[in-house]
């Protein structure tokens, strides 16, 4: 019997599409049994940091949801990039995640050889949103941020800022500032941040961006003044402390947001799979109420909404690193 080619061509869509509905119907019932082993949660910095907490908080829910054990590990170094290159490198199969921080955003314009390339995750979804507090030394004649605009336009380079180094926190958060409020502030750099803080409530220096959880107890205690967080709107930690867009409209600087990573290759039934499970955690008054006690306050979003924030960062970012003709070295 003669086939003709048309029959053939029909054939071999008939093979096709039996193969992609084979393939579908694996994914889906692979994300039904998943996790089938513990799963891993790779932090990129030491115990008892935000990020560690924010980690070991999800895990333990997650644990709870999923009935399989979910260990958090500590690969602290290279600014969050061990961790990322174990991640990026793992098998993408929902058993290794990641703790993603903004060094995903901001290492490839700062450095040239990264152990990880960003385009080898996949977002699950944000978790945790943790702002800096734009603190002054308490002499300082300023008693709110449009005030320490004012003081700084009189004195251009006069007032200093501690910094730990290009693409840490407090400079990301002060050099956007700096640009968006056309002012001039004199970074000084330093080794370590408990020596900046010390600093700014001895009045070495003037201005220093902590982590809004680490400058409560200098706050209540007076040693700081708080002018402004950096988040787009108020914290819900500190409500009577004004966004820094209030002053500035636009200022975003949140340098301190999680969330979860896989990697790319992971497949999507598994990743929806992760995203509903997280999901029901950070919308739960548990979760919500134990990161307000650190200073977080918990955001859950889809893969699609995680992504959208981690382009508009790249952007932001890409943007004042340009500006200030920093370079990949």
């Amino acid at each position: 019997m003669q086939v003709t080619m048309q029959e053939n061509r029909c054939g071999i869509r008939a093979v096709v599409a039996a193969v992609i509905l084979g393939v579908a119907a694996f994914a889906a019932d692979a994300a039904e049994t998943y996790p089938t082993r513990p799963i891993r949660v790779v932090v990129g910095f030491t115990a008892g940091t935000t990020t560690d907490f924010t980690a070991r908080l999800l895990g333990e829910a997650l644990s709870q949801r999923f009935g399989q054990n979910v260990v958090v590990e500590n690969r602290p170094g290279a600014n969050s990039g061990l961790a990322n290159q174990l991640v990026g490198q793992s098998t993408p199969d929902g058993h290794t995640l990641l703790i993603g921080t903004l060094s995903l955003v901001t290492g490839p314009m700062l450095y040239k050889n990264l152990p990880f390339d960003p385009k080898d995750f996949a977002p699950v979804s944000l978790v945790v949103l943790s702002p800096n507090v734009i603190c002054v030394y308490p002499g300082v004649q300023a008693q709110s941020i449009k005030e320490l605009i004012v003081l700084a336009k009189s004195q251009p380079g006069k007032l200093r800022y501690g910094s730990s180094g290009r693409g840490s926190s407090a400079f990301l958060t002060l050099e956007l500032f700096k640009s968006m409020a056309a002012i001039n502030l004199q970074e000084i750099p330093y080794k370590a941040t408990s020596q900046a803080v010390a600093d700014t409530m001895g009045g070495q220096i003037e201005i220093y961006p902590p982590n809004l959880v680490s400058a409560i107890p200098m706050l209540k205690t007076g040693r700081l003044r708080a002018l402004a967080v950096t988040s787009a709107k108020r914290s819900p930690s500190l409500p009577d402390v004004p966004a820094v867009s209030e002053a500035v409209p636009g200022y975003d600087a949140t340098t301190g947001v999680y969330g979860i990573l896989v990697p790319i290759k992971t497949p999507e039934a598994i990743i929806e799979r992760l995203h509903r499970e997280i999901a029901q955690v950070t919308h739960s008054a548990s979760f919500k109420n134990e990161m307000g006690k650190r200073g977080g306050e918990a955001l859950g979003s889809s893969p699609q909404e995680y992504s959208a924030y981690l382009k508009r960062e790249r952007d932001k970012w890409g943007r004042l690193f340009a500006q200030l003709g920093i370079k990949p070295e």
